[in-house]
């Protein structure tokens, strides 16, 4: 009897260490912001920041899973759940930092202004009193609102359905993190959409955003980018979804 119940302890305690192995975490994102992330024919969240976390989750021996969600849940999520993280193209913001902490930036995102190619916007004054599509609550909802006034932006749920309302004359122009427009105005094949070279005059570095009480494992997701970036990891996903490094 003693001998069995050796064996059953010990068959225990195997099963223990390898759950303890294959740690899974989720991670809060909006699955309607390609290339970063969007669903497939497979109903799978797919894209660059997939591909990232994947990697991120060899490195520190994590497997992580998605939990979609809106755009505007993704933050609070994290600072109420210790063991998620955010990743959805988020912009590294002192305002969001008063709720999460942020890894360190993996890409410079950029804004640019998505407008019709008669519309003739050359500067920012340009875009004074003008309508301009946004999707709520990204960067790009805040510098809208600061050239134009918050009575004049549109918000959307997405930047997809900020551009078609662009096509369909609701708004002069969009604002939107420059690889995400690129990518969208690919999918329209519209001759009538162009990005204008007009200078909002701001970096936009992506981060993860992790619980505050998770500083181990922001360590560790840092550490990991480091590796990933000397390895050229990220040139290769920027050749892989913008087609140069970025």
């Amino acid at each position: 009897m003693k001998k069995m119940i050796a064996v059953l302890a010990a068959m225990v305690m195997l099963c223990c260490c390898a759950f303890a192995s294959a740690e899974t975490l989720l991670y809060a994102t909006n699955p309607e912001y390609p290339p970063f992330e969007s669903m497939d024919d497979n109903n799978q969240v797919v894209g660059y920041d997939v591909d990232l976390i994947n990697a991120i989750g060899e490195k520190i021996g994590i497997e992580f899973q998605a939990e979609p969600m809106a755009f505007d849940a993704v933050v609070s999520s994290v600072q109420t759940n210790p063991n998620m993280i955010g990743l959805s193209g988020i912009s590294i913001t002192d305002e969001r930092k008063l709720s999460v902490n942020f890894s360190d930036g993996y890409i410079d995102a950029g804004l640019v202004v998505v407008m019709k190619a008669d519309a003739g916007f050359k500067t920012m004054d340009d875009l004074k009193g003008k309508l301009i599509g946004v999707q709520q609550g990204t960067t790009s909802d805040f510098k809208a609102e600061e050239i134009t006034g918050q009575e004049n932006v549109m918000r959307y749920a997405t930047f997809i359905d900020a551009m078609l309302s662009l096509q369909g004359n609701k708004v002069d122009a969009v604002i939107v993190d420059a690889p995400v427009g690129q990518a969208i105005l690919a999918s329209m094949n519209d001759p009538s959409l162009i990005i204008t070279d007009i200078d909002l005059g701001a970096a936009d570095w992506y981060g993860i955003a992790v619980n505050k009480d998770n500083v181990e494992l922001l360590e560790k997701i840092n550490a990991a980018l480091a590796e990933l970036k000397a390895e050229g990891f990220l040139d290769t996903l920027a050749s892989k979804y913008f087609g140069s490094a970025e």
